[in-house]
């Protein structure tokens, strides 16, 4: 697995949290930045609350989503990579 779809899988694990965010809590920039692509490419996920399935729907769509939640996501990974952090594993295909 390259370290590409790790990062992913770590950012979005902060930032797919959409249909779970609670209205007084401030959203990170980066929750901020891949909200709108999330609820494009990914709005049964992001609309079941299955934060996982959210991460993992961002992966697959990297080239889709916008450049600003590209850059989130890539910023997320040089993060967990300085921080020596195991990133988040891809959930298992649903039946």
């Amino acid at each position: 697995m390259s370290p590409l779809p790790s990062l992913i899988l770590a950012l979005a694990t902060l930032t797919a949290s959409v249909a779970l965010a609670q209205p007084a809590e401030a959203p990170s920039p980066a929750r901020q930045a891949c909200r709108s692509s999330a609820i494009e490419l990914c709005r049964t996920e992001a609309f079941s609350g299955d934060r996982r399935a959210v991460r993992y729907c961002l992966i697959k769509n990297f080239d889709k989503v916008s450049p600003d939640c590209q850059a989130a996501m890539k910023a997320m990974r040089a993060q967990i990579q300085a921080s020596g952090q195991k990133p988040a594993e891809a959930p298992p295909p649903k039946p």
